[in-house]
């Protein structure tokens, strides 16, 4: 599937009682950036309240209702599972509200590990982490793209190169720069509306499937194409992932997740300063192709203004480069950093 052959579709979330829990990150990403309609969330905990008024940050807003039936009333296509919870597999309690669904012919969208095609056979069902069939080795045609590639790396997972990627993108949909954002995890394409997610491809095609993916966003000649990062070349689990997209989706500059946590990755290994990971990512991926980091995309979390101006100030100086957090702020810095980069040859 390409970017322009995405189906539009109609959401209800359905988020029974755990809509403002963390673990809820389909339905807050689909809330903050997504394409798609979204006309109902179901959660009764909240009901007769609006999204914007729980959630402010959501930038779209939608009814909250108390039933799948209430959802039902305005006409959704699709039935998001908004919920991510430890374990990737649904709670038992909401397969009765999601056959409820099914049984009216809307599609269910889910991003879990659980697979919920076989829980309603014949019924319209987007297990959005199934991987496609078809999934090539790596061939080298993404080193010939002519669109400048941006992918987002970071100095641990789950620190923020989804949302770095799309602040990014949203930014250059303000300042008129036609960019394609390519998903590779299960929230970015439920917002997307395609992708693959590279966690479910077997190791020795997640190089190929970046490469298919950046070669289908080629197609419409955007301006730049932003690739979402996963995991992180300092994480004992998921630097396999990050490696295969630092080499497959060929990038010509890269962007730098980092946050101001101490803690050890995975409470195992001390989590890398950006200085030295930006030097690791740098050096492993000019072994294919140079690829630069010219911005870092700070999540500030928990910190005061005064506290995210001093970190930044101290990344900035650490590394030489616009070091910003893009929701706090402004992604601009980054933008104008991935425009002034140029594009680059393979290593020969």
């Amino acid at each position: 599937m390409t970017p322009q052959e995405a189906p539009e579709r109609r959401y209800a979330v359905f988020d029974e009682g755990r809509f403002l829990d963390s673990n809820a990150k389909f339905a807050h990403g689909l809330l903050r950036y997504g394409k798609d309609e979204v006309v109902a969330v179901v959660d009764s905990s909240l009901a007769g309240q609006r999204v914007l008024e729980v959630m402010p940050d959501a930038r779209r807003d939608a009814p909250v209702v108390a039933s799948v039936g209430e959802a039902l009333e305005f006409g959704p296509t699709s039935m998001l599972v908004g919920l991510a919870p430890a374990g990737g597999k649904l709670p038992p309690e909401w397969m009765g509200a999601l056959r409820e669904a099914a049984e009216t012919g809307v599609e269910i969208v889910s991003g879990l590990h659980q697979r919920l095609a076989p829980e309603f056979p014949g019924k319209k069902v987007w297990d959005v982490r199934e991987p496609p069939e078809d999934v090539p080795l790596f061939s080298g045609a993404g080193l010939e793209v002519e669109p400048k590639v941006a992918l987002t790396v970071g100095t641990s997972s789950a620190i923020g190169k989804m949302t770095a990627t799309l602040e990014v993108r949203r930014t250059a949909g303000q300042a008129g720069v036609a960019t394609e954002f390519i998903a590779t995890g299960q929230t970015g394409i439920i917002i997307a509306g395609w992708g693959i997610s590279v966690d479910a491809v077997v190791s020795d095609f997640v190089a190929g499937a970046a490469e298919q993916l950046v070669l289908r966003a080629a197609e419409s000649s955007p301006e730049v194409i932003l690739v979402e990062g996963q995991g992180s070349l300092g994480h004992p689990a998921y630097s396999g992932v990050t490696l295969s997209l630092l080499h497959g989706s060929c990038p010509d500059c890269l962007i730098l997740c980092a946050d101001a946590s101490e803690e050890k990755v995975m409470g195992l290994v001390p989590r890398p300063e950006p200085a030295r990971i930006i030097r690791l990512y740098e050096e492993v991926a000019a072994l294919v192709k140079p690829a630069p980091v010219v911005a870092v995309s700070l999540n500030t979390k928990g910190l005061t203004d005064d506290e995210a101006r001093e970190f930044a100030a101290a990344v900035a100086d650490a590394t030489g480069l616009p070091a910003v957090d893009p929701l706090r702020d402004s992604a601009a810095p980054i933008l104008e950093a991935v425009l002034a980069a140029p594009k680059t040859r393979p290593t020969v």
